[in-house]
């Protein structure tokens, strides 16, 4: 406290708070004497947020995301049918029996899908045309994938020249019915081959996958990381393969996903048409092909492809809308 006199003001030695006490003070019950209370330690707020990597919020993003989990779990429990399924009963689907034509469905745990005209597990033979139809949806993915990814990723690293060559030949493709080209190719390299219809597909379907990648690399190419690397001496292919490349792939991996269900739809087609998968071979088109037939006189045998087809797109679909979500840095993910 300071005391002032006519000529000068001088403060006090004792300070104001020293009889009111001080929040940091304590009495010593011993001796009576004002001792300092140990203050608790400061704690950083930030230290209290969790550290997540980015496919840890990845994971979160999608998790919450509930109409891709269900469609996840659908997409595995189907591939798991198709897989298992004919695995353990070999050619049982392609077997025929005239004395069991057309039983009707759940009236034996033997055949629980009935069978069809020629006495066929219809059962047996829809785990088959699931398997046949899933391998040619994964597979063709798999040439799109590895031959629009690199294209596109030399188009949008290097551009000028080469990127519009590249973008040419994209160009000339898509001005293409695509379709009738796989038709073509089909018909005239071995009609009724699963191996085909792949490659079909597959040459005939790279260059969405080969835009995307450009559209990133595009981006990417002047990205302050990529700067970085390039002035740490790093090569181009380092920067390419190691940087660029998977920052890109995030919308790829969508479009892959939703790509299976494309793949399923044309070779669907194709065999309803009669170029795809040949009976005694089992697909979910061919299990189509007599649906005039059948949609009068025994409609369940329409039913089984029709609703399983709808169920792969439906999952593959709902599995690519959560995997954009998820794979979206822009999403914000709840503490």
């Amino acid at each position: 406290m300071a005391t002032c006199s006519p000529t000068s003001c001088t403060a006090s030695s004792t300070p104001a708070s020293s009889t009111e006490g001080s929040p940091t003070e304590r009495i010593d019950p011993a001796t009576g004497t004002r001792v300092a209370a140990p203050v608790a330690p400061e704690v950083d707020e930030i230290d209290l947020i969790p550290v997540r990597t980015y496919w840890q919020l990845v994971r979160q993003r999608f998790l919450r995301h509930r109409l891709a989990v269900v469609a996840l779990f659908l997409m595995l429990v189907l591939v798991a049918l198709a897989v298992i399924i004919p695995t353990l009963t070999g050619e049982g689907y392609a077997k025929t029996s005239l004395s069991q034509t057309m039983r009707p469905p759940f009236t034996n745990l033997a055949q629980p899908l009935g069978t069809n005209q020629i006495g066929q597990d219809m059962f047996l033979r829809l785990m088959k045309a699931m398997q046949t139809s899933l391998f040619i949806g994964f597979m063709a993915v798999v040439i799109i994938v590895a031959i629009g990814v690199p294209l596109g990723a030399i188009a949008g690293f290097f551009g000028g020249k080469i990127d519009n060559l590249i973008m040419r030949l994209v160009d000339i493709v898509l001005s293409l019915p695509i379709f009738f080209l796989i038709v073509m190719i089909v018909a005239f390299f071995g009609k009724g081959d699963a191996v085909v219809v792949v490659i079909a597909i597959g040459l005939t379907g790279w260059t969405l996958a080969c835009r995307l990648v450009r559209a990133e690399f595009l981006r990417l190419r002047e990205a302050d990381f990529v700067q970085a690397a390039r002035a740490l001496g790093a090569g181009r292919t380092r920067i390419a393969s190691r940087h660029m490349l998977p920052a890109a792939l995030a919308p790829v991996v969508v479009a892959s996903t939703l790509g299976i269900a494309d793949s399923v739809v044309t070779e669907a087609a194709l065999s309803f048409l009669g170029f795809g998968i040949s009976p005694p071979q089992a697909s979910l088109g061919n299990m189509l092909k007599n649906f005039e037939e059948d949609l009068l006189v025994r409609p369940q045998l329409l039913i089984y492809p029709s609703v399983t087809i709808v169920l792969i797109v439906l999952a593959a679909s709902f599995l690519g809308d959560g995997l954009r979500d998820a794979l979206d840095p822009r999403q914000r993910v709840e503490k």
